[in-house]
């Protein structure tokens, strides 16, 4: 009859322990949702909209106002957003980390790009140099996003 206590009692803390592995795994792509959906919400883009309106209509220091007023301060209130979120797995803190990181390079891409319209279009190598990075640091939260997304779905099972 001992024998087969300890069984059960084994039997259930392995059941136990695989249902904690479980639970662990159901709250990191919980959190690794929440930042995606954070990450996401970008309205610094539709504030670049405008900015690129106004430099099509040849009106360079005018995107630069609007990149100023509008996208910059979006964009620098988005890290932020994204760096008070509160995770608690290892792996959505790392890749809370890495959203800071590719936030933090597109806000630092729009000051270039301000900075170079506010120049007027010149065809310099700041501007060239600000429109790379701009690009860049979009293709690194592209990056970004799909990683997001291939952390929170659930492995498929075999």
């Amino acid at each position: 009859m001992r024998r087969v206590a300890i069984a059960l009692s084994f039997a259930l803390g392995v059941a136990c322990g695989g249902d904690d592995e479980a639970t662990s795994e159901r709250s990191a792509r919980a959190e690794v949702e929440q930042l995606e959906r954070a990450v996401h919400d970008d309205l610094e883009l539709l504030a670049m909209e405008e900015v690129e309106d106004a430099v099509a209509e040849d009106l360079p220091v005018r995107a630069a106002e609007l990149l100023r007023a509008g996208a910059l301060p979006a964009a620098r209130r988005h890290v932020e957003r994204v760096r008070d979120l509160s995770l608690s797995t290892a792996r959505a803190r790392a890749l809370q980390l890495d959203s800071v990181g590719a936030l933090e390079a597109r806000a630092d891409a729009l000051e270039q790009y301000a900075a170079a319209l506010e120049r007027g279009l010149i065809e310099d190598l700041q501007l060239v140099q600000a429109l790379g990075a701009q690009r860049a640091a979009e293709e690194r939260i592209a990056a970004l996003m799909r990683e997001l997304e291939a952390a929170r779905t659930p492995p498929e099972e075999s």
